[in-house]
């Protein structure tokens, strides 16, 4: 019986990493453990890209060749969509809602379905316990894009803001590269990182995504084996 391939277009947060990274991992990177044998998750999420640069170095074409009929692709960029530098920057109701059209088109094309999804929320509390929003109006570019192609937008942003918030300044540590010095061998002098993900959050952000699945009753949420939100 053919898999259903679930491929992921996206930056360092939903990325693959090599075990000398650990605890790093994206939360890519642990969606197979959510689904059954049926789903077989393709990431192709690669750290500092944002939709121009995952086009312009042809990652979206190699994707695109392992592209069949009845397939999914997760769509997530933004953070790096931010930058200033010419190789990656965009603008969120311009160049960066083209791309994102350029993604869908081409997934409707070969008959698999795009999901779009905003960037997950940045560890920057306020003095109130509060994030701050340091995603400018890229965020709401996903949100109206999907009204307009009729795509499913999973609001990850929304979100893992809510679930950090819940767990507090200290709390929610654990769930980024918080290290301390020499906890782990890869890190000797330790992190102090609030936007990329330690195994812990990787596995409560994926967690997020499959209740949302779950809640929506899309068609994937049928494919779930388990699911396991660590707070």
């Amino acid at each position: 019986m053919k898999k259903i391939q679930l491929f992921i277009a996206g930056d360092s947060t939903m990325a693959d990493y090599e075990d000398s990274h650990y605890p790093q991992m994206g939360w890519g990177q642990v969606l197979p453990y959510f689904f059954t044998d049926e789903i077989k998750v393709q990431n192709h999420a690669a750290s500092g890209r944002s939709t121009k640069s995952f086009l312009s170095e042809n990652r979206w074409t190699e994707m695109e060749r392992q592209f069949q009929s009845g397939d999914y692709v997760l769509i997530q960029f933004g953070h790096n969509d931010q930058k200033l530098d010419k190789e990656r920057a965009t603008d969120p109701f311009t160049t960066y809602q083209e791309n994102l059209r350029i993604m869908i088109a081409s997934a409707r094309d070969h008959g698999v379905t795009p999901i779009l999804l905003t960037s997950i929320a940045r560890r920057h509390f306020d003095e109130k316990g509060f994030l701050k929003d340091t995603h400018g109006h890229y965020p709401d570019a996903v949100r109206q894009l999907a009204l307009l192609e009729k795509v499913v937008c999973i609001d990850m942003l929304q979100k893992t803001s809510e679930a950090i918030e819940r767990l507090g300044l200290n709390e929610s540590k654990k769930w980024f590269m918080w290290l301390e010095t020499n906890q782990f061998s890869s890190y000797p002098d330790g992190a102090k990182d609030d936007t990329h993900l330690r195994e812990e959050g990787a596995m409560a952000h994926a967690g997020i995504f499959i209740q949302e699945l779950i809640e929506r009753s899309h068609p994937l949420s049928r494919y779930v084996k388990k699911i396991e939100v660590t707070e």
